[in-house]
């Protein structure tokens, strides 16, 4: 009985209008999936899964005792594999979607614009050290096995409006950045704007980009400092080939592109860089004046804030799953956590009257925690004060433990103790 009860607990739903639960079984049904009727179906397992992401990735010892449901280790592990990682992905596209017709997105908009605007951006995180890792992602360069751990390369495309991630992808560790964005292309449709760091700031990518019909804003690459100021210019399609693209991709771009420079100066304090230059395909200066474009690039910061919630505040900086297929369905449920969690903040927002930026992304997944242990939560979620002119020096104030870093195998290191030698 009191197993039951804590099913049906989990099986809530988080939001009367958001029906989770409908959207999953349904594309459980799609794929013609069937499973056997046991402590742990589809549903409950997926549950069970975001209730361990909300608390940290925790334990699942820890998360036994979360949810009051009496499985065993190796089963929640099993169950967990069954899930079909393509329904984890229509999931995702569906609280996008979800986020996108719900009144809250224009309660403190990131823009005011009818144009959408996205970013993107890469970060890493790592995982377990077994052999199939390893093997997929790699160890970081100079790394031995039994040392280090393998790491990942994710790409996010962020919805500036929403604060939502769109897609994610996940690659191994020695990608550049520019040989995984065309991936995130389909996302986009004609008039976005699609803004980015200076990796993404190639001739190629504009073209690909103004192929499609998105417009571009990137800061100016380091390879191009020289063309520093405003205006327009007309950039020509370079010699050499991407390694990123096919011959018969470059062939097919245009031989010349106009492009708009325009640069602006950085005041505020804990900014590394003064004077930032953009490249564009926004052209209307009338439209789009310098400091419009300005103000539309430092959305951009957005998006670091929000890998900076995903690995430090979810704890999203290291994954525990030990196969590469567990590793993507791990980060596809955390990805559907964190776009819950901005759902929940966008819709404070609207009811509180505020800035969604205001909103406390940490409260907001506490609401959500408690909600799915069945506890209703404070309804108001808290409301950060205006840091307009905040910042902190990039240092840590309490002091590591002065243990020496692990330079060769465990196992080889603890052989070497035991005979006695100095190590």
């Amino acid at each position: 009985m009191a197993v039951a009860c804590s099913i049906a607990r989990v099986k809530r739903e988080l939001f009367a209008d958001v029906p989770i639960a409908e959207c999953f079984n349904q594309g459980v049904r799609d794929h013609a999936l069937k499973w056997r009727e046991r402590l742990l179906p589809p549903l409950v397992t997926l549950k069970l899964f975001m209730l361990q992401v909300l608390h940290g990735n925790t334990s699942i010892a820890h998360l036994r005792r979360l949810s009051g449901i009496g499985f065993a280790p190796a089963s929640y592990c099993e169950a967990r594999a069954r899930l079909p990682l393509a329904v984890l992905t229509s999931l995702l596209t569906s609280l996008v979607e979800w986020a996108r017709q719900t009144s809250a997105v224009t309660a403190g908009s990131a823009t005011s614009l009818a144009q959408r605007i996205f970013i993107v951006d890469c970060s890493n995180f790592s995982m377990s050290d077994s052999a199939e890792l390893r093997k997929h992602f790699h160890l970081p360069q100079g790394t031995k096995k039994g040392i280090g751990y393998p790491l990942a390369t994710v790409m996010g495309l962020l919805d500036a409006a929403s604060g939502l991630f769109v897609q994610m992808i996940c690659t191994p560790l020695f990608l550049h950045d520019m040989s995984m964005v065309s991936q995130v292309h389909d996302a986009l449709k004609i008039g976005d704007i699609l803004l980015g760091d200076r990796a993404y700031c190639s001739y190629a990518h504009f073209a690909l980009l103004n192929a499609q019909g998105v417009f571009a804003c990137f800061r100016l690459h380091q390879m191009r400092q020289e063309q520093n100021g405003h205006g327009m210019m007309r950039w020509q399609r370079p010699r050499q080939i991407p390694k990123w693209m096919s011959r018969a991709q470059f062939l097919a771009l245009p031989e010349w592109l106009d492009v708009r420079l325009a640069s602006y100066t950085v005041i505020q304090k804990g900014f590394r860089s003064r004077r930032v230059t953009i490249a564009t395909t926004l052209l209307d200066e009338r439209e789009w004046p310098d400091s419009k474009l300005a103000e539309l690039y430092q959305q951009r910061w957005q998006i670091e804030g929000c890998f900076n919630h995903l690995k430090t505040t979810m704890k999203m900086n290291v994954l525990k799953c030990k196969s590469v297929e567990g590793v993507m369905k791990e980060l596809a449920v955390y990805l559907i956590v964190y776009n819950l969690v901005r759902l929940a903040m966008l819709r404070a927002a609207q009811q509180q009257a505020v800035s969604v930026g205001r909103i406390s992304f940490i409260d907001a997944l506490r609401w959500l925690a408690c909600r799915m242990l069945g506890l209703s939560g404070v309804n108001r979620l808290w409301i950060n004060p205006r840091r307009i002119d905040r910042w902190e020096p990039r240092v840590i104030r309490r002091r590591i433990k002065p243990y020496d870093l692990l330079t060769r195998p465990r196992a080889e290191l603890k052989k070497a103790v035991e005979s006695g030698v100095n190590c």
